[in-house]
C-alpha cells in the first residue's frame, strides 16, 4: 500500500473514531444534563438576591448548595415578547394612566408636600406614584399643569415578569419554562433552547379568571406538567383546574372545580389558609397539591376530587411551602417563599421532612419545577446505547507523532454536568454530581486532543460546582470537559459547545 492510501486510510480512521466519540458523548452529555435538572438542580422563581420578594428572576439554582447556577430570566434584561401562536411581536399595553390618556411624562414633578402647601383651598390635586411598575390616580385635577406622585399602579403587563409570579412549570420534552403573571390571565413560556433568550405569550387568550392582582382566589399560584405531557394550572381557592397542551395548536381548558373527599374532615382545597403552594404529579395520572400552609392532597385529573394525605413534618417555624418538585421516587423537594434557611425534602409516605441544602441561606422562591414525576422508576439504556463502548485508538498523524484522541473509559455515568451549554460568554460551570472526594484536574480539550484549558480543583462533596474561564480567542465548536484523579486516569467527561 503506498504512502497516499495509507494517510487516506488513517483520515477515514481518524473520522469514524470522532463519528463514535460524538455519538457516545451526545448520549452522556444528554442524559447527564437531563439528571442534573431532574435531581440536584431546578428551575426557580426568585427575587435578584436572596431574602427578596419581587418574584420576577427565574434561575437553575443547585438544591444541595443553593447556588445559582444560571440566570435563566431577569429583570434587567430587554427581551421581546413574541406571539405563541404567529412568531410575531406582541402588540404593547399603553400605559395610559387613566382614560382621558393624560401624558404625564410630560409634566413636571414636585415634592408633595410642599406643592400641597402651596395649594389654594378650592384647588384640587391630581397625584400618581411610579415604583417600578404601578401607578393608582388618587385624584383626577391638576394644580398649576402639575402631577405629584406617591403611590399607586402602572399598566406594564408586556413585561415578561412585570407583575411577579408563583406559578412555574417545565416541559421537558420542548424545553420550555411555562409561567402565568400575577394578576395577568395569560399563559407564557420561555424558551429554553433559543440562541438568545425569548418569551412567548398567548396573547388575548384567557387562561383562568383573575381580575387583577388584588383578587386572590382567582390567582394561579399552582403548575405542573402531567404524565400525559399536558400542563395544568390551578386557582388559589381551587375552582379552575385549567389544562394547557403543549404540542403544535396548543388547548387551554378550564376543566372546572376540586371537591374535597368525603373523608377530608376540616382539610379543604378550598381553604383561604391554603392558598398559595404548588403542584407535582406521579407517573400514574394523577396530580399532588401542596398548599403553602403544608397541607398534601392528591387528586386525579379526571374525576378531580381532592384526598387530604396530610401535613408536612418538621420544618423549621416560618417556613411556607410555596414550591415544590419531585426528586426521585415519594421524595418532593420544597422551597419557601418566605423563608432563606434551605430547600428541604419531604416524603409523600410519611409527610417527614429533612433539609437537603448544604449552604445557610438559599434562594427564598415562589415557585420550583423540574420535569421529574413522582414514583417514577429509572428507565433502563436502550440496548443500542448500551452496545457503543468508549474506543481507545492511537492514530498517527502527518508528523508521525502518536496521540490518543478518544477518552479514556467512563468509570462512573452521570459522575459530572455542565451548564449553560451551549457555552456562550467563555465561563462554564463543572457540577461533581457523583464523583468521590479528592483532587482532580479538570481539562478542557477540543476534539483532536489539544488541550485548551486546565485547572486543578478540590472536591470536597458531591454537587460541589466549579467555574472554569475559557479563552476569548476561543474558536467556536464541540469541545470535552475531562475530569482526571490525581493519577492521571479519565474520570469521565462532558461535550459542550462553544459559541461566538
Amino acid at each position: 500500500m503506498n504512502q497516499q492510501n495509507q494517510f487516506a486510510m488513517k483520515q477515514k480512521t481518524l473520522l469514524f473514531f470522532v463519528m463514535i466519540l460524538l455519538i457516545t458523548t451526545t448520549f452522556g452529555q444528554r442524559n447527564r444534563k437531563q439528571e442534573s435538572k431532574e435531581n440536584n438542580f431546578g428551575y426557580a422563581i426568585t427575587a435578584a438576591e436572596k431574602g427578596g420578594h419581587s418574584w420576577k428572576e427565574v434561575k437553575l439554582v443547585n438544591i444541595v448548595t443553593g447556588e445559582e447556577l444560571q440566570s435563566v430570566y431577569n429583570s434587567k434584561q430587554e427581551i421581546e415578547a413574541l406571539n405563541a401562536r404567529t412568531g410575531k411581536p406582541i402588540a404593547k399595553k399603553s400605559n395610559d394612566l387613566s382614560k382621558t390618556n393624560l401624558e404625564v411624562q410630560k409634566k413636571k414633578v414636585v415634592n408633595l408636600d410642599q406643592e400641597l402647601n402651596s395649594t389654594r383651598p378650592q384647588e384640587k390635586v391630581q397625584v400618581y406614584h411610579f415604583d417600578d411598575s404601578h401607578v393608582r390616580t388618587l385624584v383626577k385635577t391638576e394644580v398649576h399643569n402639575v402631577v405629584i406622585y406617591r403611590s399607586g399602579v402602572i399598566d406594564q403587563s408586556d413585561k415578561p415578569f412585570a407583575t411577579n409570579s408563583a406559578a412555574m412549570a417545565y416541559d421537558k420534552k420542548h424545553e420550555r419554562l411555562y409561567y402565568t403573571p400575577m394578576g395577568i390571565n395569560q399563559l407564557r413560556y420561555i424558551e429554553l433552547n433559543a440562541k438568545s433568550p425569548k418569551v412567548y405569550y398567548f396573547e388575548d387568550e384567557a387562561f383562568g379568571t383573575v381580575a387583577n392582582s388584588g383578587d386572590a382566589p382567582n390567582q394561579i399560584t399552582r403548575m405542573v406538567i402531567a404524565s400525559d405531557g399536558n400542563g395544568y394550572a390551578l386557582t388559589n381557592d381551587g375552582n379552575h383546574l385549567i389544562r394547557f397542551t403543549t404540542g403544535k395548536k396548543p388547548v387551554i381548558t378550564d376543566l372546572g372545580a376540586l371537591t374535597d373527599d368525603a373523608a377530608n374532615a376540616k382539610f379543604s382545597v378550598h381553604s383561604r389558609g391554603g392558598f398559595g403552594g404548588d403542584m407535582i404529579a406521579d407517573k400514574d395520572g394523577n396530580l399532588y397539591l401542596i398548599q403553602a400552609n403544608r397541607n398534601v392532597f392528591r387528586f386525579g385529573i379526571e374525576n378531580k376530587t381532592a384526598k387530604y394525605l396530610g401535613t408536612i413534618k418538621g420544618l423549621p417555624q416560618g417556613f411556607s411551602t410555596n414550591g415544590a418538585m419531585v426528586e426521585e421516587g415519594s421524595k418532593v423537594i420544597i422551597a419557601s417563599s418566605e423563608s432563606t434557611v434551605g430547600y428541604y425534602r419531604f416524603d409523600l409516605l410519611t409527610m417527614q421532612a429533612e433539609k437537603v441544602s448544604t449552604s445557610p441561606n438559599v434562594f427564598n422562591a415562589s415557585d420550583l419545577a423540574n420535569g421529574n414525576l413522582a414514583f417514577d422508576k429509572k428507565k433502563k439504556k436502550d440496548k443500542k446505547e448500551e452496545a457503543v463502548e468508549p474506543v481507545k485508538e492511537e492514530v498517527t498523524d502527518a508528523t508521525e507523532k502518536t496521540q490518543q484522541v478518544i477518552p479514556d473509559e467512563v468509570i462512573s455515568d452521570h459522575a459530572i454536568s455542565v451548564f449553560p451549554n451551549p457555552v456562550t460568554n467563555s465561563r462554564v460551570k463543572v457540577s461533581f454530581d457523583n464523583i468521590p472526594a479528592g483532587k482532580y484536574q479538570v481539562q478542557v480539550v477540543d476534539l483532536a486532543g489539544k488541550l485548551v484549558s486546565n485547572q486543578q480543583v478540590n472536591v470536597a462533596t458531591k454537587g460541589q460546582v466549579t467555574e472554569l474561564r475559557l479563552p476569548r480567542s476561543l474558536t467556536a465548536g464541540t469541545y470535552l470537559v475531562k475530569v482526571s484523579n490525581e493519577a492521571n486516569q479519565v474520570s469521565t467527561s462532558a461535550k459542550i459547545l462553544v459559541q461566538n
